[in-house]
């Protein structure tokens, strides 16, 4: 397929692949008579790759290292190395992140529940910092998240 047609299909610009193709992260698998750069099944393979590294918080230029990593002929025992060191980084940095979202799904879960509480509440002044503190509705225990106490304050 030419450019276009694979660029809409990997959902990206056309433009977005000519650059791939200058840092040498993509290359045309043939060109047609005309001169037109056209692309495959190895290149969409390709592009899903650097698509996932950039995902994973990888730069291109990161990105054409790992790619570019592997020459031709083979790798060793250096290129292991420094894709065990790449993914681990990356790796620790992904688990990092997920304590982060972890956290923050809990905080907004309990926010939620104060505020189904609050739905069903029959006082007339609702999310009042005083009032929201001895809530009936509040289990042993259970305090205002610190996302809804700065909203309530």
């Amino acid at each position: 397929m030419q450019i276009g047609q694979f660029a809409k299909q990997a959902g990206v610009s056309v433009r977005a692949i000519r650059y791939y193709e200058e840092l040498g992260l993509i290359r045309p698998e043939k060109r047609s008579q005309g001169g037109f750069r056209l692309y495959g099944p190895e290149n969409s393979k390709r592009l899903t790759v650097i698509n996932f590294l950039k995902e994973m918080g990888l730069s291109l230029t990161e990105i054409r290292d790992i790619l570019l990593a592997k020459q031709p002929s083979g790798g060793d025992k250096d290129t292991v190395s420094f894709l065990i060191k790449t993914f681990n980084e990356r790796l620790q940095l992904l688990e990092s992140k997920i304590e982060v979202l972890n956290a923050m799904k809990v905080e907004l879960a309990n926010a939620i529940k104060i505020l189904h509480f609050c739905e069903n509440c029959s006082r007339e002044v609702l999310l009042d910092a005083l009032s929201c503190d001895t809530c009936a509705n509040l289990g042993q225990g259970e305090t205002i998240p610190d996302t809804l106490r700065v909203i309530l304050d």
